[in-house]
Formats: C-alpha cells, structure tokens, sequence
C-alpha cells in the first residue's frame, strides 16, 4: 500500500489554509503521489432572529465571490504544486456541501489533508470528516510550523478496532519513518506488545514500545506530553466516537487530542 491520490481540502477563508496547502504538498511530493485541492464553502449563515428572507442576489453574491476566490486559490494552488515537485496535481473548485464534497471524492483518495479548528462554528470537521469518509485524515494543528511530517511517530495503541486500522492506513509513514514510538497508556501487562511488535517488524517497521503510566492526567495529555518529551512529528491514532448530524459523540482521548493537537495527527475510524 502507499498513498498515490491525496486531496487537500481548504475552507473557505480560513488562516490555516496556507499551513495544510504546504504540508499536503510535501507529502505528495515525497511519495510521487496525485494531489487534488478544492476549496470547501461553508454555507451562508444566516441569524436565527432574521425574520426577512435574504434577497437573492445576497445569496448568489456569496456564491460567485466563492467562485472567484476558488479561481485565486486554484492559481495558489497549482503555482505551489509546480513548486513543490508535485508532478500530478488537479485543482477542483470550489464546493458548497463540505462533507458531501469529500465523500464524492473519498473513494477515489488514499488520504485527506484537513486544518484542525479547536473552536468556532468548523470544530465539528476533522472528527465529521474521520468517521464519515473511510479514509484516514492528516489533521494540520491550527498552530505551529511543521519543517518534517513522519519522521518521529508517535502510535497511540490499544488493542481494538480502531486502532488496528490506524496502523494499517498509516503503514507507509510507519514503514518510511526514522523512528516509531508505540504509545500504550495505563496498559496490563497482556503480551500484546510481542504480537504488535512482530507485527510492525514483518512490515519492517523496528517500533519502540512505551508504556505510561497516567495518574495525575488523561490519556490525551499524556499522549500530547509524550509528544513534546520524544520530539514527535507526527502521531498516528485511532478515531474513537459517533456522528448523528454532527453531534459528534467521541471517546474522551480522541476529543483531548483532537482539541490540542500539537502535530499533524493521522486519524482512522
């Protein structure tokens, strides 16, 4: 397995665009991959209070500076992938249903780029996005410079489905890093690391293991201060949770390191 097709998916007026834009070039140009970008429009928001119906032309002004900030950005785009080595690249537009839009696109794309949002009306797109693609996400932290990508991994391991699957969608990073630290928090003594390490070895990934005792934090934060302890650059994790139309219901490590994230985190559901 390796990531040949990688889509970039930038909001609409979003800051971080440019920090997501870089790092979904570097890993397409490593791995000789096909890059699509598309600018993702939220909906116009309208107050609940409004009582008179928008006149048409507010809505369709929206829409067509949309357009033409996607023709911008679609120029941006190109100009960096030319840059960057990129040697297959396609620019989509703009999309006016953001999850639909990735999901049109998912069974086609081997990894998603997204921009973190700890807060604000878009907190909700990374974990909508993890659970409901079938595609693991590289979620880009909303703050911070990230030089490498992928070569001190962090994997957060337990035993479970989850988890499993992280390991499989992330195997080219694990097998092309310099080093992988296996995360096990507040583990038994239950001799899955020999199986997981073997495992990890017949894909020729030589992984450390790490056990944490967490009394005086959470799982997450021990997670997050493992990371700055180790130097990590990336972490690789299972998505824990739920979605019913966004209320997204996630298991208390994958909502802590979804809301701090300090690294480009790789998420599989």
């Amino acid at each position: 397995m390796s990531y040949q097709s990688i889509c970039v998916g930038l909001l609409r007026g979003d800051e971080r665009n440019k920090d997501a834009l870089d790092a979904a070039i570097r890993l397409a140009a490593d791995r000789d991959a096909h890059l699509t970008g598309m600018l993702l429009i939220p909906p116009l928001n309208i107050p609940v209070y409004a009582a008179i119906p928008l006149p048409d032309d507010v809505m369709s002004n929206y829409y067509e500076d949309a357009d033409k900030e996607a023709t911008g950005l679609g120029k941006v785009f190109e100009d960096g992938c030319r840059a960057g080595g990129v040697a297959s690249f396609e620019w989509q537009g703009s999309a006016q249903n953001i999850v639909q839009s990735l999901q049109d696109v998912a069974p086609v794309t081997d990894m998603f780029v997204l921009s973190q949002h700890g807060g604000g009306d878009y907190s909700w797109l990374i974990g909508e996005a993890s659970l409901a693609l079938g595609v693991p996400i590289m979620a880009i932290p909303e703050a911070g410079k990230f030089e490498t990508i992928g070569k001190t991994v962090l994997l957060a391991w337990t035993p479970k489905r989850e988890c499993a699957r992280a390991v499989r969608d992330a195997m080219p990073l694990l097998q092309a890093a310099d080093r992988v630290i296996v995360f096990r928090g507040n583990a038994d003594d239950d001799g899955r690391d020999v199986e997981l390490g073997a495992h990890l070895a017949r894909h020729g990934v030589n992984a450390e293991i790490k056990h944490v005792v967490a009394k005086e934090v959470s799982i997450g934060d021990a997670i997050l201060n493992t990371v700055t302890d180790e130097g990590c650059d990336m972490v690789v994790m299972g998505a824990y949770g739920h979605s019913r139309v966004r209320e997204l219901a996630f298991g208390g490590v994958t909502r802590n390191v979804l809301e701090h994230m300090t690294v480009p985190t790789l998420l599989s559901h």
